[in-house]
């Protein structure tokens, strides 16, 4: 343990030493960036990342000279260092790249996949699911997940670095949540790199820490999102127990939410993904506080998440639900002290959308239903009146049903029926729904409607499919009965007018 705090003080020794040094680097290349609290002070120099760099190099370079099992550790693993290190500077040198010049966003996420793509083929993959913990036996699919996470992560703490300090004390945090995840696994490998950059940040937010003389630019942001994205899967791997995968990722917690949030935020207001806007959450809270104040509280934030990432390792399912519940928590009760307009206006939405489906689901309850009732041996008027009782609760405002095709004047009427106020000369609109029985048009019935009035409730279709075949059958019985009704009658017409033919026939004989 002595030997990572010297390394942790190392790093963070020649961070401080080695960051004005870049900071005037900075100055003479004029590259220059803006304070993300707005302040009037432009001739800020970035390239920061460059300085955490370089102390950490220096910190392992010391290392080299101290003869114990944590240089021996750390030499037993310079294939793998060498493995992260190659994609690694490739994205530090693409910041660099990107502070002096400026890149597309188009270019960054090139860059970018080509270095994550890179590390999975050197081996560094997901091969389980956060959270569901399920195997990933697929190639192609471990590729997605893997290239997804790193540029997901990358970009998220450029896009989080937007106040004095803030990425990089986020940084810091995520970076010893990472250093005590390993050492409880005993993966000595990621502690020697977790704990320098760890020193290394806290060295640098001497100078960037708010008013901050020195910002960590594209070259630190995409440097550390990258590197520590890799550190957490590499960090997965080699864990045993599905709660210790978990761990890494849950560190990450503040950089999620907030590039989850821009994501759907600039989704829901129609705004491209890549340009960048000045609603992030520490944006929103410059409106209340000032920068050190918002800077600690994200920090808190951080520490938070980092916190309760360690308190899985070791715990029972209650105490993970308990976390995860208290992240939702912490989460919707921030989004909601913001005031996101996007949000605000999403939630309306959702509310009225719930409130419309609970109606069209009522309503489709009460076609069912009705279409039940029906469905029993009722007498024609009884089915009648069952339908229009229902057509009025669906908000039609005139039933009529017109029998037609009945012999002998056997027709039933059916008493038509209108709300009770509506004029039926108003403007309207009117469905003919014909009835049948086989190939025979036994009648039509009509319902009418006010143009006025908002949409319907309920799935048209059901009025068709589920509700007006019963009433048909109803029609069809009454038919088939009255038909059945006039075969007897005509059948006893003949009987008796042939024996009244018999009878005179014998009284003329």
């Amino acid at each position: 343990m002595r030997s990572y705090l010297g390394l942790f003080f190392i790093a963070a020794l020649f961070s401080w030493l080695v960051t004005p040094a870049v900071r005037a680097l900075g100055q003479w290349m004029q590259a220059y960036g803006q304070a993300g609290d707005g302040r009037e002070q432009p001739r800020i120099p970035r390239l920061g990342g460059l300085a955490i760099f370089l102390a950490a190099l220096a910190a392992w370079a010391v290392l080299l000279f101290v003869p114990n099992d944590v240089r021996a550790r750390f030499l037993s693993e310079w294939r793998t260092l060498a493995i992260l290190m190659a994609p690694g500077t490739l994205v530090l040198h693409f910041g660099v790249y990107d502070d002096l010049v400026g890149a597309t966003p188009w270019q960054k996420l090139i860059i970018e996949t080509l270095a994550a793509g890179t590390v999975w083929w050197a081996g560094f993959r997901i091969v389980h699911l956060p959270i569901f913990g399920y195997g990933i036996h697929s190639l192609f699919l471990s590729l997605l997940l893997t290239v997804f996470w790193i540029v997901a992560m990358t970009n998220s703490f450029n896009l989080i670095d937007g106040l004095d300090g803030l990425a990089t004390g986020i940084a810091f945090f995520v970076t010893l949540s990472v250093f005590m995840v390993s050492l409880i696994q005993g993966n000595h490998f990621v502690c020697i790199l977790a704990i320098t950059l760890a020193g290394a940040l806290l060295g640098f937010l001497r100078f960037n820490f708010s008013p901050a003389t020195i910002f960590l630019g594209d070259t630190g942001s995409l440097f550390l999102g990258f590197v520590l994205a890799t550190l957490a899967i590499h960090t997965s791997q080699k864990s045993s127990t599905l709660l210790a995968i978990v761990v890494p990722f849950v560190a990450f917690g503040l950089p999620v939410f907030d590039t989850s949030l821009t994501v759907v935020r600039r989704f829901l207001s129609g705004r491209p993904l890549f340009v960048g806007d000045h609603d992030h959450i520490h944006h929103r809270l410059l409106q209340r506080l000032s920068p050190r104040a918002a800077a600690l509280l994200l920090y808190a934030l951080t520490a938070l998440f980092s916190l309760g990432s360690l308190l899985i390792i070791h715990s029972t399912g209650n105490l993970v639900a308990l976390v995860a519940v208290l992240a939702g928590v912490s989460g919707w009760f921030l989004t909601s002290r913001l005031h996101y307009e996007e949000l605000s206006e999403l939630k309306v939405h959702v509310s009225r959308a719930l409130h419309l489906q609970r109606r069209v689901l009522a309503n489709q309850i009460l076609i069912r239903k009705v279409s039940g009732q029906l469905k029993e041996p009722l007498d024609l008027e009884r089915s009648w009146h069952v339908l229009v009782k229902a057509l009025e609760a669906l908000d039609f405002d005139s039933v009529t049903c017109q029998l037609s095709g009945w012999q002998n004047g056997s027709t039933p009427f059916l008493a038509p029926w209108s709300r009770p106020g509506e004029s039926e000369n108003g403007d309207c609109w009117t469905v003919s729904i014909p009835l049948r029985a086989g190939g025979k048009a036994l009648g039509q019935l009509q319902v009418r409607r006010a143009l006025r009035k908002e949409d319907l409730i309920f799935h048209f279709s059901s009025l068709l499919d589920t509700l007006i075949p019963p009433f048909e059958k109803q029609v069809k019985r009454c038919y088939d009965s009255e038909k059945a009704n006039l075969a007897v009658m005509y059948a006893v017409e003949r009987q008796l007018a042939f024996q009244h033919s018999v009878l005179a026939n014998g009284r003329k004989g």
